[in-house]
């Protein structure tokens, strides 16, 4: 159970809000078991970040059993003895490398989405072929595939890769986004998600499709552009009240 005098107001929302982007993981079936990992930044504490726990499933993920995880070690700092703390090393990898390059993001989303694979696997990647692809084509970088466990700068490479961009494509892997909030970084998650489901249906029927003009797509860029946001707010309000319905332990 989340104490909320043990740690200043900041760090008990980023938790709660940390806690709520698995919940909703769980919810749109963007779960690998209990693998894939969702971290967040620390308001009070520059040294360390929030990650789940390896050896839990995302629908037991709750504010209080996030893991207070060191940026330059990769060990938890706070124990939970009944599970251990199973740590994510590859987790650890992507996520404490995004955050120490990008000082103004502080969620980062890591899935292994069918539908994303299938795109990152792709010769041309994500393709002009729904409005939820226009909305993240503009700020949309790619990454080839390698092992972040077995490849030294593994982490620092990726984070090169993502540069100033809030989404990319983790070729043969799958997706990761970034945000200023929670719900940006679920909204760029939900449209490159769905862009990449879109586009695997349209693609089984056809190897012709009908792309979206340039023209219009200069609309569909600006209107996901991060110098628009941060994105998602109203979205993120409708979100929490179907969670506090329907699974309010999230916040505990």
């Amino acid at each position: 159970m989340l104490n909320p005098s043990a740690e200043p107001s900041e760090t008990v929302a980023a938790r709660q809000d940390l806690a709520a982007l698995y919940r909703l993981a769980h919810h749109y079936g963007w779960t690998d078991l209990t693998s894939t990992h969702i971290s967040a930044r620390l308001p009070d504490d520059p040294q360390h970040y929030l990650l789940n726990s390896h050896d839990l499933m995302f629908d037991e993920i709750t504010a209080s059993n996030l893991t207070r995880m060191s940026f330059e070690r990769g060990e938890a700092v706070d124990n939970r003895p009944e599970s251990g703390k199973v740590i994510n090393l590859a987790g650890h990898v992507i996520h404490s490398n995004v955050l120490k390059a990008r000082p103004e993001i502080n969620y980062v989303i890591h899935s292994h989405t069918r539908a994303g694979i299938a795109v990152s696997a792709m010769p041309e990647g994500l393709l002009p072929l729904s409005q939820h692809a226009g909305f993240v084509l503009g700020t949309l970088a790619s990454h080839p595939y390698q092992d972040s466990t077995a490849v030294e700068d593994e982490g620092a490479v990726l984070a090169r890769d993502l540069g100033d961009k809030f989404a990319m494509l983790l070729q043969n892997h799958g997706l990761l986004v970034v945000g200023r909030t929670a719900a940006e970084a679920f909204i760029y998650h939900y449209y490159l998600e769905m862009a990449c489901k879109v586009q695997v249906d349209i693609l089984g029927a056809t190897d012709d499709p009908v792309r979206i003009e340039p023209e219009a797509m200069a609309a569909l860029d600006d209107w996901g552009s991060p110098a628009k946001g941060p994105h998602g707010a109203f979205q993120w309000n409708a979100l929490l009240r179907m969670l506090e319905r329907t699974v309010p332990d999230f916040r505990d």
